[in-house]
């Protein structure tokens, strides 16, 4: 099982352990039916399902690199949409459309989870708190800056996000993951995903894994030991395990599911 910590493999928001766990009585009946379900097999359904994940609650949980422009809100600390933050390629202040206030440069750029000194905290600009998704301007210790480091100053800077309406542009990658491989910073901060996401994963695999059965077992429904029947349904001798997944994932109209606690808010 994926404990805290662990590096999740590429494309993937649980492992084949946590699908083998869980789907343990599915998997051994289809050994019995010489169907056995592969590693590869169960590898592929969890890509997809950490993608249809992805759909069903409209966030992004796999690593990704975006372009995303917000409004400034004249403080030290700006939350961005998506966390953790895996890298920051680049980050600008404009003024106006043509207009650059302040660039902050790659190696001004700190992150919380590399641990950094109180003199790389005063000599840095930036700080990334990855796991809550949050840029702090820092500038060291001191109060006033000139805009693109110029000589003479057009005007004082207060190092804060400067006020304005899709003023802030910043360039990064984040996500439940590995980061760009060809990084060679040193950035490599690969977090494992929150136990919801990863159950909600493995859930999502694990109902593949009982479609896929029903389905090359023949479609059995039910079976006779002696003067005894028993009816399956659908979903053969799994039925009530079936169920039990699907009202985690999806809740049964009086308790939330694990869609809909990470299903993401939209307000307008």
């Amino acid at each position: 099982m994926l404990r805290l910590g662990d590096i999740l493999p590429e494309g993937q928001l649980c492992t084949v352990d946590d699908v083998r766990a869980e789907a343990e009585p599915i998997i051994s009946f289809s050994q019995d039916w010489d169907f056995a379900i592969s590693d590869t097999l169960i590898t592929q359904w969890i890509k997809d399902a950490s993608l249809r994940l992805e759909v069903l609650t409209s966030r992004d949980f796999l690593p990704r690199r975006a372009i995303e422009w917000y409004n400034g809100n004249d403080g030290t600390v700006l939350t961005v949409r998506r966390y953790p933050i895996l890298k920051v390629h680049g980050c600008r202040i404009w003024g106006g459309r043509h207009f650059l206030v302040w660039e902050f440069p790659p190696d001004k750029i700190i992150y919380d989870y590399q641990g950094y000194t109180p003199e790389d905290y005063q000599a840095a600009e930036l700080l990334v708190r990855s796991e809550v998704g949050a840029l702090e301007i820092t500038l060291g210790l001191l109060e006033w800056f000139t805009p693109l480091r110029m000589k003479p100053p057009l005007f004082i800077w207060n190092r804060r996000w400067l006020q304005g309406i899709q003023n802030i542009e910043i360039d990064y990658t984040a996500g439940y993951g590995k980061p760009d491989p060809n990084d060679q910073t040193g950035n490599n901060f690969l977090p494992a995903p929150p136990y919801d996401i990863r159950r909600a994963t493995t859930l999502l695999t694990c109902l593949q894994v009982a479609h896929y059965a029903a389905a090359a077992g023949g479609g059995v429904i039910s079976r006779t030991l002696g003067d005894r029947s028993e009816n399956y349904g659908a979903m053969g001798p799994w039925t009530s395990l079936v169920q039990r997944w699907r009202m985690e994932l999806y809740g049964d109209g009086r308790t939330l599911g694990l869609l809909d606690r990470l299903r993401k808010i939209v307000t307008y």
